[in-house]
């Protein structure tokens, strides 16, 4: 039993995130083994809406409007996947095409959609 000195009170932590998002990933990567083949990309989409989760859990990283809207995004999404895969792939295909013109925009390119 970890002493007194060494326990982590702070469950809400970063780092405590952080750690259990590395655990999803594992535990995800796992199941895509024996599990159906859409609940990977599923498990992807959501490790990218936990990930989010990260600037709620810290002062240290500079609030990412782009990142906090793609979560909203993600977690009204992410669920298609069990009405219809089609639509589900289009999400993510959309979502793509949003983080390739965030990129260029954050690297001062012109975006590619018009």
């Amino acid at each position: 039993m970890p002493s007194e000195s060494t326990k982590h009170d702070d469950s809400d932590s970063a780092e405590q995130h952080i750690f259990e998002l590395g655990l999803f990933l594992l535990t995800a990567a796992r199941g895509c083994v024996d599990e159906p083949h859409m609940y990977g990309p599923l498990r992807l989409v959501d490790a990218v809406s936990r990930l989010t989760d990260i600037y709620s859990k810290t002062d240290k990283l500079k609030k990412d409007d782009f990142m906090l809207r793609a979560k909203e995004q993600i977690d009204k999404n992410k669920y298609k996947v069990m009405d219809s895969e089609k639509e589900f792939v289009a999400f993510i295909d959309k979502m793509i095409v949003e983080f390739t013109d965030e990129l260029k925009k954050r690297y001062g390119q012109a975006s590619s959609s018009a």
